[in-house]
């Protein structure tokens, strides 16, 4: 599980809509792009071979896949959460990075670098938010390493129909070093993931 689904800021709302046509056996890889329609967002997985969904709830979707070194592990995730109204659409990024920090502020995490931004990718209100932590406590069977890195690249968005919630899609790599051409994956899985009309 990211960074931001463990926060207490975004508590998630029962949002998504079961998924219109069956998933794939469970502990079965997913077909690349496999798409989970619903009446708040329609997901597609990632497009990459060897993706697995992880869990999935009314309130968000997660997707794992493992990497080729020991400990690599890349994570895709789709999240509601409640967003309150703000007088200038500026004032989300504030609440955003102010929520993300003091998630943050912990002996576990290190921040490296983060940035927050307004995107006008879509129509709809969205920030951008790019960053790299170091978790100093890393744990489970896959951590090899004491110290790892997490490189994250994701959208926070204002659902253009549900005003007060918002959605966050998120693409992550956790490993001993950073990943390249991950913002490039990010990009893609993001596109996947749409406000049905």
């Amino acid at each position: 599980m990211s960074l931001y689904a463990k926060s207490t800021l975004f508590v998630m709302l029962g949002l998504l809509a079961s998924c219109a046509s069956p998933p794939p056996q469970q502990g079965k890889p997913l077909p690349a792009g496999y798409l989970y329609k619903g009446s708040f967002l329609n997901i597609h997985s990632p497009r990459q071979k060897g993706w697995y969904l992880s869990s999935a709830s009314h309130a968000g979707m997660q997707f794992t896949r493992h990497g080729d070194k020991k400990g690599e592990r890349f994570t895709a995730q789709v999240q509601t959460f409640p967003l309150p109204r703000f007088k200038h659409t500026r004032d989300m990024v504030s609440f955003l990075k102010n929520g993300f920090e003091k998630d943050t502020r912990s002996a576990r995490f290190t921040i490296i670098k983060s940035d927050f931004k307004l995107s006008d990718v879509r129509k709809y209100p969205c920030v951008s938010v790019s960053a790299v932590i170091q978790d100093n406590q890393a744990t489970g069977s896959h951590a090899h390493h004491k110290k790892l890195i997490l490189q994250s690249y994701s959208l926070y968005c204002r659902h253009p129909v549900q005003k007060l919630a918002g959605f966050a899609i998120t693409y992550s790599h956790r490993g001993k070093s950073l990943y390249p051409g991950l913002k490039q994956q990010a990009r893609a899985f993001m596109a996947g993931v749409q406000v049905p009309r």
